[in-house]
């Protein structure tokens, strides 16, 4: 399902503050580990920013589309940090930036990914921003869970929680991974296998969420059965194991919010796993 019908919602709430002039100042967007932010970013900015005054869908062909896509557009500015907090100086150069009249006569938009990295120091910077708006500047800020981004910053958003299209049930390649990884112990043996099904750690992510729900059915008692792989072994296990498979895969679904190397987290993953059976 493309960004645009997933969104469906969300997108008509922005159409209809569009054409009525009533955008709010700031957003807070809750991605509930919706696969392709980007895409979804870059539809919102381009409806926001976008000269064609077409409410439905930007027009993607104009220079100001043109400029968005190659990530020149000069009153756009995007916060994406890789460390472990975003600073205030961050906020401070896009304050900056946006302190003279917009480039292109039109609004300028800041975007902070991730904002639960918003710390103390640099969340009382952004609170300033966000108690003194300027009406033709709007705040995008981004996060996977509403309650990790600091109280006093939630309080002066409009909060949005978008559809997830991550996987919701439990299919055949989950299964698959519980009895390769937690059964058979044959993560390393299965590697290709294994990264043909956890491509990227977007993908990893949903089934790492999905394995850790089931291990957690197992430990209740509300065990599934499956017949065609073996993973009624995983009662001859013993919870204690299992509360540890649990404990690594939420260890490795925090690691996977930062920009890894993948590959290499996927092996000290495997490692991890099989040191627990053996």
């Amino acid at each position: 399902m493309d960004v645009m019908t997933l969104q469906e919602d969300f997108f008509t709430l922005i159409d209809k503050a569009l054409k009525d002039d009533k955008l709010s100042h700031a957003y807070l967007i809750e991605t509930n580990d919706l696969l392709d932010v980007d895409s979804f970013l870059f539809i919102l900015i381009k409806k926001l920013l976008c000269p064609t005054n077409n409410y439905k869908h930007a027009c993607t062909k104009c220079n100001v589309c043109s400029l968005i896509d190659s990530q020149n557009y000069a009153d756009l500015k995007i916060i994406d940090t890789s460390s472990a907090y975003i600073k205030k100086e961050q906020l401070l150069d896009v304050k900056d930036a946006f302190i003279s009249r917009s480039v292109y006569g039109g609004r300028q938009i800041y975007v902070i990914k991730d904002a639960s990295k918003l710390n103390t120091s640099s969340g009382n910077t952004m609170l300033k921003f966000l108690e003194e708006p300027s009406s033709n500047i709007i705040a995008i800020l981004v996060t996977k869970n509403r309650y990790h981004v600091l109280d006093t910053i939630l309080s002066r958003c409009q909060i949005i929680s978008l559809e997830s299209d991550a996987i919701s049930s439990f299919d055949e390649n989950c299964y698959k991974l519980i009895e390769t990884l937690f059964v058979k112990n044959n993560g390393f043996l299965a590697y290709d296998e294994i990264l043909s099904i956890l491509p990227d750690r977007f993908v990893a992510r949903s089934y790492f969420n999905m394995m850790e729900k089931f291990l957690f059915s197992c430990v209740q008692g509300n065990f599934i059965k499956v017949d065609s792989y073996n993973i009624s072994s995983l009662f001859s296990i013993g919870n204690h194991k299992i509360y540890k498979f649990i404990f690594i895969l939420e260890e490795y679904l925090q690691r996977m919010e930062f920009n890894v190397n993948y590959k290499i987290m996927l092996d000290n993953f495997l490692l991890d796993i099989s040191e627990v059976i053996s």
